[in-house]
């Protein structure tokens, strides 16, 4: 299908303040890029899928957006991503979005992307399905970019691979190891640790805003990946690593910036020689659903 970008994207709070840039608006369809480095780092000094969560949901869900005829909105419905590689610890990354369909009557669409390294190396495939939306679109980032809140927790300079998986999600949520940039930048906190669980709490923040004040897909994908990630990890032996391979989210309300704390749950529901499948819930304190997810995670 030919991508006929009929409206310009709009640009998010979130992504000036994450320092997510269009590269390119062309008949192929969106290409955004963003510069990483520490802080946006777990605990273990790596970058995500979760570091490139904002970029992802920006490039390929606002491919659907740009598609539309003028005057038209649309939100991110899902968006499922699935690594190809590890993501790199510094350097620009691109997400190269494309728009496979467009059912303006039915007011849906589905656009796809690859996220690529500086040498062009394809390092995730991600989807998305955008819905048509009546909504005010007003909350921009016209006046600049927000500003974060500083972050004071690198990495552990402990090699945490030798160490049961259990004993370093539980660390973290003692405070006794960091729990990483990209945690402390997002206000995770993880409460409640088990085998093959986790129960954390996230404060929504202003910087976090989409075009309508709430909090953007990309922010709910990156603590569905740090979440799934630490409950995956509880799990691990001494000596193991892990990496989400596939994480599929369904955004089913938006939260508000302005809005209490958010409760994220992570279970492990099956754990394999390889593989291990995480299901995630993300609600409001009082249990209304806000995001759910699954992810595999492979164990290395």
């Amino acid at each position: 299908m030919t991508f006929d970008a009929r409206q310009t994207p709009l640009l998010d709070p979130v992504n000036a303040a994450l320092g997510v840039q269009l590269r390119e608006q062309g008949q192929g369809g969106l290409v955004y890029e963003q510069a990483l480095g520490a802080r946006f780092h777990d605990h273990r000094g790596l970058s995500t899928l979760g570091s490139v969560g904002v970029l992802l949901d920006t490039a390929v869900a606002g491919t659907v957006y740009a598609a539309l005829p003028s005057g038209k909105r649309s939100v991110a419905a899902s968006l499922t991503v699935s690594s190809a590689g590890p993501v790199p610890v510094a350097g620009t990354v691109a997400v190269y979005g494309r728009i496979e369909n467009l059912d303006t009557e039915a007011g849906i669409g589905v656009a796809s992307g690859s996220l690529r390294d500086e040498d062009g190396t394809v390092c995730a495939i991600v989807s998305a399905r955008g819905v048509v939306v009546d909504r005010n679109f007003d909350h921009g980032a016209e006046s600049g970019a927000p500003e974060l809140p500083p972050v004071t927790e690198p990495a552990s300079g402990e090699d945490l691979r030798d160490r049961l998986g259990l004993d370093v999600v539980q660390g973290i949520a003692l405070g006794e190891i960091p729990r990483g940039a990209m945690a402390e930048l997002m206000g995770l906190e993880v409460r409640i640790v088990e085998t093959g669980a986790i129960t954390a709490v996230l404060a929504p923040q202003e910087w976090m805003a989409n075009s309508m004040g709430t909090l953007q897909g990309g922010i709910l994908l990156a603590a569905a990946d740090l979440i799934c990630g630490l409950a995956a990890e509880t799990a691990t032996d001494p000596g193991e690593g892990y990496r989400v391979l596939d994480l599929r989210t369904d955004f089913v309300r938006s939260p508000a910036v302005t809005g209490p704390d958010i409760r994220l749950e992570a279970n492990v529901v099956r754990v394999g020689r390889r593989i291990e499948l995480v299901e995630a819930r993300i609600a409001t304190d009082d249990g209304r659903l806000l995001t759910r997810a699954s992810a595999s995670v492979l164990r290395m």
